[in-house]
């Protein structure tokens, strides 16, 4: 019985002071790989290092007889940023890091005693060592009877395997079903126009291979990557429905792209789901679409089952958790439930980028038995991460172990097929109520902080424009491409940063033109629909000739509460019932002078008149006005008993003791203070992780350095409506600056921190330390509030010291759950202890983008003290006040605008009240009443009708009203497809302005139509 032939200890490489010698065992390996040494591997160092081996090859005398009865493979696996196997001179196969074996059959040459002259050109990663990890060359018998025991090895391996597992080396029962697949992220480690191309070569390759062997199924995701083979190669587009028809060719679809499931809110991760699943009906709608496809995303939050599920997903498939370091995952098929209830089936798949080794194929079988009490196994052969897909070789190799009795059976089918008779078992499956939290890629939220920018800014604009055509009515321009430009970014290897620096060159032209685009469809539907009412404040008062008309528009449905910002400079006027006031102003030294405009309740709107100073402040009228008093002012006053240098700064309700320590102090409105110590600006090493952009260092706190701050705070600005501070340091070679504003009515202090960051290889962060331990603590997250135990007393609890936060976390103390909220402006990666919150600001990882995170960079965050809790406080809707800026703009009076506005009111939606956060407002169906597959809705909309997408934060039900100037269709799904209708009935009968009920932390959705203007329920408001 001829054994396979181990090349390891034959390959020849050049020494370093001439000749050459054996590859394995080298002294570099030994000593800095011991643990690769051991295993028999081929060893050079990373960074790019060519190794060449060569190798004059045989064919062994015992073997000749058997050439006409078997076939020779060389078998090998590299680990290596680039691989070629060159053959007496001609290059017979490539590889990289992610097509990372090869099983070439030799020629007949080989077999008639022909040498052959191998030669292995290989370059380590830029991240890590490189290896040839094995290479032999194998005989399979061309019979599959193996009548001359070719494969007895391996089916002794598989048997002994199997007894590990206390089975007898039968298979016993269960199959293994195989789908080929192919991985390809967007973007990583190439630019967006090389997956382009690999997702053709994949294609055309699964095509071609179907012809070839009749047993093949192929499953691909991601409905952009369909978009975009149907727009730009619709031959090869046309091939894959035609395969798609004949079932052989599986959508493996969920979100637009495999995004990331951290960092989103919201309303971005719900977008997400509901243009994948919209594009999917419509361009494959013999296939159902009930399941999400996720397998490399870096995590997933706690409410991205019931998202998933509003938009008529079921299953839920990924393979990462698989990667965890610290704590393996306990569940392979399992219910993921939300806080709210909804939740999915969920499947830890097989792991993507195999092949068709048997034993390999049967270790995975006997641990999802083990692990899911299952008797069929799931694998997914092909060549992933670029794509590629299943090969012939894996083919044949699937189809000669599938002749042995030895081997367990298989059956090629779709992932449908295999996950419709688990669905049964869904009663006895346990249920997790957690996020899936991957305990790995902890640097994610902080790494490429400018993508988190582009992110949060562009997804404020297009959700602004979707608002404004929903409350006035008006067809807008498609905004589904803009749309998509977003999702597309929010790829798992873009927006968290983990990609070569070409993909960051090149995404900037798409923010860019996506936010233009988007700003100027929100500024446009906004003018038209105020056109009317800024043309009466035009005319109200005296005089008119030298007046701008502006209109200040705050575009979130939230409580009232004044709003103090910078304007232009000029004398401001107020337009209210009882006729005009004038507004108090304080000079802005950086130009323009701040107001405070009174309380916006819901999407509401207010009107100003302004003289430019040059007019003469407005004439007489404005000599001899009393300006509106200030709400909330702000007074700075020397600290008593506190020396000279500290400072007392507060507007009632919060202040701060500021001083040579910096913000040394914070006290919430009843002067209860909040701070165990001053704010403490940290900087620590963060060095030594394998994958660089994706890992904070775990022993970042055994590595503090200096952080040195210049003098006192300096005050640039003392009140009444603005009063900040600025205090300049250094961080090695990078300036810093930080800014402390308190604004006139605002509950929160805000911290701006700004510097030239010029450092590699590490981290700075925010360190708050608190007056009063916490017991737990909260964050928002995409679908919802998570909270956590501020002690972690587990070993999976342990390993989340750093997570991801999208707009603020909160400590909650005992009893009422006083606290300290930290607002954020985009998602940041955050941590707390019973102690402290902390907040990572930067880092500096070198790989896969040297200068990742160089540069100007800009932090901003506000502190607000939380009395009776984060709930509360409302910390939810103050996070969106800062983060998202009032509308004002000046407006151009037109004739007739009167009568297109319908008569734009003060409030054009109301305030939705405690707990419950706009999730979406926006047209249906698509802006432009034309893109079917931006909208995704089946039935024909009522006129006029939008979607209404609100979210309950909170523990207890909630009611609110769509207020008079709306009718309630009804409740609907995500996609906007009816529910509750009667028997027959294609929609429910309208509810008119009744209020409408979320249980708690539940998402829901409504179909509203704006009452016609002659209705009894608009003559009431």
């Amino acid at each position: 019985m001829p054994r396979p032939l181990d090349l390891q200890p034959l390959w020849q490489a050049d020494r370093p002071g001439g000749g050459s010698g054996p590859a394995l065992g080298r002294e570099w390996g030994l000593r800095h790989r011991p643990d690769w040494a051991a295993r028999g591997l081929i060893i050079w160092p990373r960074g790019g290092q060519g190794c060449r081996l060569r190798l004059h090859c045989p064919c062994p005398g015992a073997w000749a007889p058997l050439a006409a009865e078997a076939r020779a493979r060389l078998a090998l696996r590299w680990w290596a940023d680039s691989a070629e196997l060159w053959v007496d001179g001609e290059r017979i196969h490539s590889g990289d890091l992610f097509d990372t074996a090869c099983r070439w059959p030799l020629p007949e040459r080989w077999w008639r005693g022909e040498a052959l002259d191998l030669e292995l050109r290989l370059r380590s990663p830029l991240h890590d060592d490189g290896a040839l990890i094995s290479s032999r060359i194998e005989l399979e018998p061309l019979d599959p009877a193996d009548p001359l025991g070719l494969l007895e090895a391996t089916a002794t391996e598989l048997q002994e395997l199997r007894r590990g597992h206390r089975h007898d080396g039968a298979p016993g029962e269960g199959a293994v079903q195989v789908l080929g697949h192919a991985h390809l992220d967007l973007a990583w480690l190439w630019p967006v126009a090389d997956t382009w191309q690999a997702a053709e070569r994949t294609f055309a390759s699964a095509l071609d291979l179907m012809e070839r062997f009749d047993t093949l199924h192929f499953g691909h995701s991601t409905p952009a990557l369909y978009a975009w083979l149907e727009r730009h190669r619709p031959a090869l587009f046309e091939r894959v429905r035609r395969a798609m028809r004949e079932g052989r060719f599986e959508p493996l679809n969920g979100p637009w792209v495999e995004s990331d499931c951290v960092l989103l809110s919201t309303t971005s991760l719900l977008r997400q789901f509901q243009e994948g699943q919209a594009y999917s009906l419509r361009t494959f709608p013999e296939w159902n679409h009930r399941l999400a496809w996720l397998p490399d995303s870096f995590g997933f939050a706690a409410g991205l089952p019931a998202l998933a599920a509003a938009t008529g997903v079921r299953w839920f498939c990924t393979h990462k958790l698989a990667w965890n370091a610290t704590n393996p995952f306990p569940h392979r098929l399992f219910r993921w439930r939300s806080r709210c209830g909804a939740e999915v089936l969920a499947l830890m798949t097989a792991p993507i980028g195999t092949d068709g080794d048997p034993v390999a194929m049967e270790r995975y079988r006997l641990q999802w038995q083990h692990a899911s009490g299952c008797a069929d196994a799931l694998w997914l052969p092909g060549v992933g991460d670029h794509g590629g897909g299943p090969t012939a070789e894996m083919l044949e190799q699937l189809a000669l172990w599938q002749a042995q009795p030895v081997a367990a059976r298989q059956r090629h089918g779709t992932l449908r097929s295999y996950l419709e008779p688990l669905e049964s078992l869904a009663g006895q499956l346990p249920v997790w109520r957690d996020e899936l939290y991957l305990e790995l890629h902890r640097g994610c939220p902080t790494s490429r902080p400018d993508q988190k920018r582009h992110n949060r800014s562009l997804e404020r604009l297009l959700r602004e424009a979707d608002l404004a055509a929903a409350l006035f009515g008006r067809p807008a321009p498609a905004a589904t491409e803009d749309w998509r430009t977003l999702l597309f970014q929010q790829f798992h290897d873009i927006l968290p940063g983990t990609a070569i620096p070409e993909v960051f060159e090149q995404a900037e032209p798409q923010w860019r033109g996506a936010r233009r685009r988007a700003a100027r469809r929100r500024d446009r539907v906004l003018r038209r629909g105020l056109a009317a009412t800024a043309t009466g404040a035009a005319t109200a008062g005296s005089p008119a000739s030298t007046a701008e008309s502006w209109c200040v528009v705050q575009l979130q449905p939230l409580p009232a509460r004044p709003r103090t910002l910078r304007l232009p400079a000029g004398d401001w006027w107020l337009a209210a019932v009882d006729g005009e006031r004038r507004l108090a102003g304080q000079p802005a030294p950086g130009g323009g002078q701040w107001l405070q405009i009174p309380g916006l309740e819901g999407v509401g709107v207010r009107h100003l008149r302004r003289h430019p100073a040059s007019a003469g402040g407005g004439g007489a009228a404005a000599a001899g006005a009393v300006a509106a008093p200030v709400e909330g002012a702000v007074r700075l006053e020397r600290a008593t008993g506190g020396g000279p240098d500290r400072w007392r700064l507060g507007n009632g309700l919060v202040s701060a003791l500021i001083g040579p320590a910096g913000v040394e102090q914070l006290f919430d409105g009843a002067g209860t203070p909040q701070l165990a110590g001053p704010l403490a600006w940290c900087r620590w090493r963060d060095r030594g992780e394998f994958w660089d952009a994706w890992d904070l260092a775990a022993d970042y706190r055994d590595h503090p350095l200096a952080w040195s701050w210049q003098g006192l705070p300096q005050w640039l600005e003392t009140g009444p409506l603005c009063a900040r501070f600025v205090w300049r340091g250094r961080c090695g070679e990078s300036p810093v600056r930080l800014d402390g504003r308190l604004l006139a009515g605002s509950p929160w202090l805000e911290l701006v921190l700004g510097t030239q960051w010029k450092q590699r290889h590490e981290l700075l962060r925010l360190e708050i330390p608190l007056a009063d331990p916490a017991c737990r603590w909260a964050a928002d997250t995409a679908g919802g509030v998570i909270e956590r135990p501020a002690t972690a007393r587990t070993a999976r609890e342990r390993a989340r010291w750093e997570v991801g936060a999208v707009s603020w976390m909160a400590a909650v103390g005992p009893g009422r759950g006083d606290g300290l909220a930290v607002l954020l402006d985009g998602p940041q990666g955050v941590s707390a202890t019973a102690e402290r919150l902390g907040v990572s600001l930067l880092r500096a990882p070198t790989w896969p983008d040297p200068g990742a995170d160089n540069g100007w960079q800009r932090q901003r965050l506000a502190l607000l003290p939380c009395p009776g809790g984060w709930r509360a406080a409302a910390a939810p809707q103050q996070a969106t006040r800062l983060r998202e800026p009032l509308w004002c703009r000046p407006m151009e009076p037109s004739a007739g605008a009167g009568a297109e506005a319908g008569g734009a009111a003060d409030r054009l939606f109301p305030c939705l009240g405690e707990d419950l956060q706009l999730v979406a407002l926006r047209p249906l169906p698509a802006d432009d009443g034309a893109d079917a597959d931006g909208a995704a809705m089946d039935a024909e909309p009522e006129s006029g009708a939008v979607l209404l997408s609100v979210q309950n934060l909170g523990p207890c039900r909630r009611r609110f009203s769509a207020g008079p100037d709306w009718t309630v269709l009804g409740p609907c799904d995500a996609m906007g497809q009816p529910q509750g209708a009667g028997e027959g009935s294609r929609h429910p009968v309208a509810q008119g302005p009744e209020p409408l009920a979320l249980a708690p932390w539940q998402l829901g959705h409504w179909r509203l139509r704006r009452a016609p203007a002659g209705s009894a329920a608009a003559q009431s408001s």
